[in-house]
């Protein structure tokens, strides 16, 4: 009774295997030659012209083997994200592009944010100390917050910095402030433009910093999957066959696991 179940069992096995080769449409008579490294795809081919059948274990080569290290680092520095990308990390070239994307958008913010300060210092300057805006360097517009107007400068300014330069008396280096509120509004309004032209450059030396870090880890991401592929093929080719025998008194599978160096 145990080998009319056994034989029953062996039969559905073929059967399946012949389904499943049918699928692939492989040749029943023909040999599948195995792909490096060993895999967990099985292909089964169907009955041969000697009655007997075997199971393949195989797996085409790996695609990370042929990964080009140049062309990785190319794309980390060139996008941070990328190269992880074009490795297989895809998490962390999202982090990696996530961090750009952030940084960028802060850029561009510090520097509208700036932008509209600095029109408010300059257009404060014109209405209330009479300020010619026209030409004029980031140390004249600093004086100005300083000093109520030029002649102040000229005389104590430059007499505790004899480097600043002298302003001469005319109409186009001429200042005077309406108020003490004005002048103290109009150096907070510069001090925020400042402070935010300053973030954004920092945020060009945060964009360097993500691209080193992102070539780093595309690096290493590169190596560690090379290294993998490499120590599953460094064994040689793997070849599983099984022989099943279902007819005669003995029914019987025979298992062989052959390498080939």
């Amino acid at each position: 009774m145990n080998k009319i179940f056994l034989s029953i069992a062996l039969v559905l096995l073929i059967f399946a295997g012949n389904c499943l080769a049918v699928e692939f449409s492989f040749n029943s008579s023909s040999v599948i030659k195995p792909f490096p490294p060993i895999s967990r795809h099985f292909l089964m081919s169907g009955l041969s012209d000697t009655g007997k059948t075997f199971l393949d274990m195989s797996q085409p080569e790996s695609d990370k083997s042929k990964l080009s290290m140049k062309k990785a680092l190319f794309l980390s520095i060139l996008i941070p994200g990328a190269g992880e990308y074009y490795a297989g990390s895809r998490f962390k070239g999202q982090v990696f592009l996530g961090v750009e994307a952030a940084i960028w958008s802060g850029f561009i913010a510090y520097r509208v944010y700036g932008g509209w300060k600095k029109d408010d210092y300059l257009s404060l300057a014109s209405a209330y100390g009479g300020v010619n805006t026209s030409g004029k360097d980031d140390v004249f517009y600093d004086m100005v917050g300083f000093y109520d107007n030029r002649d102040e400068y000229n005389q104590f300014g430059r007499l505790y910095h004899p480097d600043r330069p002298y302003y001469p008396d005319t109409d186009e280096y001429d200042w005077q402030w309406d108020s003490e509120e004005r002048r103290l509004r109009y150096k907070e309004l510069k001090d925020q433009a400042k402070t935010a032209f300053r973030n954004s450059t920092f945020l060009i030396g945060l964009a360097i910093a993500n691209r080193v870090v992102s070539a780093i880890d595309t690096y290493r991401t590169v190596k560690s999957a090379k290294k993998k592929v490499s120590s599953l093929t460094q064994f040689g080719e793997y070849h599983m066959k099984v022989s099943p025998k279902i007819f005669g008194r003995n029914p019987e599978i025979k298992l062989s696991l052959t390498r080939k160096f």
